[in-house]
C-alpha cells in the first residue's frame, strides 16, 4: 500500500495541477465507508438543509 510519504507527493501532484486537495481527501473518505451508509449521512444533510433553507 501507499506509504505517508507517497499520498503527500499524491496530493502535492495533484494540487500542482489545479485539484482542490480538500474535495479529494472528502472523496477518499467517502469511498471507505459503505454506500448505505453514505446514503444515510446524505439524507439526513439533506433534511437538515431544507429545514434550515438552504436547499
Amino acid at each position: 500500500m501507499f506509504q505517508n510519504g507517497d499520498i503527500k507527493d499524491v496530493y502535492a501532484e495533484a494540487k500542482g495541477n489545479g485539484f482542490d486537495t480538500k474535495v479529494l481527501r472528502k472523496i477518499v473518505s467517502l469511498r471507505k465507508r459503505d454506500y448505505a451508509e453514505r446514503q444515510e449521512e446524505e439524507a439526513i444533510l439533506e433534511l437538515y438543509m431544507q429545514a434550515l433553507g438552504m436547499v
